[in-house]
């Protein structure tokens, strides 16, 4: 080997790290070498993952095996990537089977959904005919693995053990709940989430990886999402003991996503109808209507007279006529638009980007510090409670969290918050540090009594802190700031606030 005594041992650390990912080690004895110790579970795929590549397995059947092989993947209709993975694994199975190493065990926390597929089981038997010896139900488990890695493969639904995936999002539940106090409905959740855990489990025991097609993007422009996938991230770790990839926490931070989409879209799921024709037409726009919007969603129906009341309360004005005033945040449709659906889809979209927090919402304050983190922490607690903002085991209860989980991000901000009991105000605190490496603090105080319909804007309250937390030049510009009403300013031009 030409090369260095140091090259070798780097690569030698990489590479103990890298098997423990398959709960394997590498032991070392001076003037002996190195010897890996792992499962044949975790063997075979430290050699598909990383080896394969380096070396030709080479079976000696026939010409008839890989007909055979050939007709099973035209029955099975596999795709290319498909086929590629499944003919690797299966020619590295069959050649550590006949060395004599057998996977003897199950696969824990992996769900073969292909069990009973009649042309695999059949191919099976013709392999053991081949072999001239029997594959351990645990053998054909890991020769299907390629067909259970995501939800484009028929799959008997009646394998998945949906008690313990509810188990799991239960987990994901709570331990969002005690990091940020919003209402994520466990039944939604579960049933957005309970296929796509299942592949995602799968794909992690097997270290498969999917293809990344998010990068960053995910995380810059789904902040708070991207938070709770990684909270999720912890619970499934703690459930079973897998640590999911960027991947897997990108695609997690999608789902969570669309669930917070529906929080903030349900508190405004009313709309406004102000046309002036006959039933029949009316019942034709209200038809037309919720086919766009959806069957739960509130139609109110107002008279011409009232075109210049305050429509803040709807998500929609429907209405032939014009409106004079109305609030930015409204969208406002004229009826003769109302059946072209590209135009209602298009209005739609910019709509839900533009849900903004509204500051009316929030008791917001801001204060310049120039302590240290502990004590302007002391200080802005302090602030709050002779404010009458906050009860008097608040500061308590921010210390007392500080003890048990960081609330400081990426080493410049931090986050603390926690529960004001006998509240229903949204209480948000932004203290201003510019000589300090915590520059940026923003003291949350969540109501114990958050009024109905406001849960939408204690999720805006989150989106928009960890934007910020994204935005470095946003938080140069912040931190310039002399009040709050030029930062509240700076916050509506960048889109953040209403």
């Amino acid at each position: 080997m030409v090369v260095s005594r140091g090259t070798i041992q780097k690569d030698l650390r990489k590479l103990g790290q890298l098997v423990t990912l398959y709960d394997g080690q590498l032991e070392s004895k001076p003037n002996c070498g190195v010897r890996l110790l792992a499962s044949e579970f975790g063997k075979r795929l430290i050699f598909l993952n990383h080896v394969y590549d380096y070396y030709q397995y080479e079976l000696k059947f026939d010409s008839d095996f890989f007909d055979l092989l050939d007709n099973l993947y035209d029955k099975l209709k596999l795709n290319q990537i498909q086929v590629t993975t499944f003919e690797r694994e299966l020619l590295l199975s069959i050649n550590r089977i006949q060395a004599g190493h057998i996977i003897e065990t199950e696969i824990d926390n992996y769900c073969n959904l292909v069990n009973h597929n009649e042309f695999l089981n059949d191919f099976f038997i013709k392999i053991e005919n081949k072999l001239n010896r029997n594959l351990t139900q645990y053998e054909q488990d890991f020769m299907a693995y390629p067909l259970n890695m995501n939800n484009n493969f028929p799959f008997d639904v009646t394998r998945i053990d949906f008690a313990f995936i509810n188990r799991l999002i239960h987990q994901i539940v709570m331990d969002i709940d005690e990091e940020y106090p919003i209402q994520m409905n466990q039944t939604t959740l579960f049933e957005a989430l309970k296929f796509h855990v299942i592949f995602l489990l799968n794909r992690t025991r097997f270290q498969y990886q999917e293809k990344n097609i998010f990068f960053k993007s995910i995380q810059n422009r789904y902040p708070f999402a991207y938070q709770l996938a990684e909270i999720a991230k912890e619970s499934i770790k703690k459930v079973t003991g897998l640590v999911i990839s960027d991947i897997e926490l990108n695609t997690l931070a999608i789902y969570f996503e669309l669930s917070l989409s529906k929080v903030r879209i349900d508190s405004t799921k009313k709309v406004a109808l102000i046309a002036n024709v006959g039933t029949a037409a009316k019942q034709m726009l209200y038809l037309q209507i919720r086919a766009i919007l959806g069957e739960d969603i509130v139609i109110t129906e107002l008279t011409e007279e009232a075109a210049n009341q305050d429509f803040s309360e709807f998500m929609v004005v429907f209405t032939t006529v014009p409106l004079k005033a109305i609030s930015s945040n409204v969208m406002e449709i004229q009826v003769a638009n109302l059946l072209d659906d590209d135009f209602i889809t298009t209005r739609l979209r910019i709509l839900k980007n533009s849900i903004l927090l509204d500051k009316s919402k929030v008791k917001m304050t801001m204060t310049h510090l120039n302590q240290t983190y502990s004590e302007n922490l002391i200080q802005m607690m302090g602030d709050l409670e002779q404010q009458g903002k906050v009860d008097s085991q608040f500061a308590e209860r921010i210390l007392a969290r500080n003890q048990t989980a960081s609330t400081i991000f990426e080493n410049t901000f931090a986050f603390p918050h926690t529960i004001n009991v006998g509240s229903s105000d949204i209480v948000l605190s932004i203290g201003l540090v510019p000589k300090d490496e915590i520059s940026l603090i923003f003291m949350l105080a969540v109501p114990e009594n958050l009024l109905p319909n406001w849960e939408s804007d204690l999720v805006k309250v989150y989106d928009m802190i960890f934007e910020i937390v994204g935005k470095p030049e946003l938080q140069y510009e912040i931190l310039k700031m002399e009040n709050l009403e030029q930062l509240q300013g700076l916050l509506k031009r960048k889109g953040l606030i209403i």
